[in-house]
């Protein structure tokens, strides 16, 4: 059954049950099945694992740097490699970085299960989960703004380089200016934006009466039932397995 098609409240559950287990789980066995688990998820819902492989490639520096910084300053364990008389990696500073590093893998690859639906559908499970459609529009519009305030900046950038400044060559100090003064075009269309969308919110009486209502409902169906529960035996078997091999 591919993710499209499923409630987007079994989604969010989803999501945050897997990060909710990544972040608990103080085993690397157990964070693995939980990486294992997550890739299956998105290989049987649609999305290949090629695929959201490649939708992550902007965090794998940071994960990188994250585990090579957790290697060299935990300091506990016994050590394993050593240049001279000073022990640069330890088994407890490998531990820990395996262990930031499988948890991040896992969360940023568990978001990628409510990718799969469309951003209204959210909005309506968030309000009929009791939560405020203030925050939940809020929540929506900050997830709606990101990939543009993106591309703009990649315009931006795309316009210095074309005006023949080399942003790669340049010196540390020259390209924090560039930096800065690239940031003034795109600050100001995210305040224009949010202009417009302050008054397309005042022309349509956002916020006029308590409660919004909504042309459509999300139901529950049968299938959603079914995925939620197997999603849910499956995520306990794995945990439940982890410990008795741990």
């Amino acid at each position: 059954m591919k993710l499209e098609t499923l409630d987007p409240r079994v989604k969010l559950f989803m999501m945050l049950a897997i990060s909710t287990a990544s972040v608990a789980a103080r085993d690397p066995v157990l964070m693995l099945m939980l990486l294992v688990f997550t890739l299956l998820i998105l290989a049987a819902g649609g999305v290949p694992v090629s695929k959201a492989l490649w939708r992550v490639r902007g965090a794998v520096g940071l994960i990188i740097s994250v585990f090579i910084l957790q290697c060299i300053f935990d300091r506990s364990g016994d050590p394993l490699v050593r240049i001279g008389n000073f022990t640069l990696v330890t088994r407890g500073g490998l531990n820990a970085a395996l262990y930031v590093m499988l948890r991040l893998l896992t969360v940023l690859l568990s978001a990628l299960i409510i990718l799969t639906g469309r951003r209204r559908d959210y909005l309506l499970a968030l309000n009929q989960l009791g939560l405020p459609y203030e925050l939940s529009f809020m929540v929506m519009a900050g997830l709606h703004f990101l990939p543009l305030l993106r591309e703009e900046a990649q315009d931006v950038m795309c316009a210095v380089q074309m005006r023949g400044t080399r942003i790669k060559k340049v010196p540390v100090r020259q390209r924090l200016q560039v930096y800065l003064k690239t940031a003034v075009p795109i600050v100001a269309g995210a305040i224009r934006r949010s202009e417009q969308m302050s008054v397309a919110m005042e022309a349509r009486a956002f916020r006029a009466l308590p409660k919004r209502t909504s042309m459509r409902r999300l139901v529950m169906k049968k299938r959603d039932w079914i995925y939620l529960i197997v999603f849910s035996l499956l995520l306990a078997l794995i945990i439940t397995a982890a410990k008795l091999w741990i």
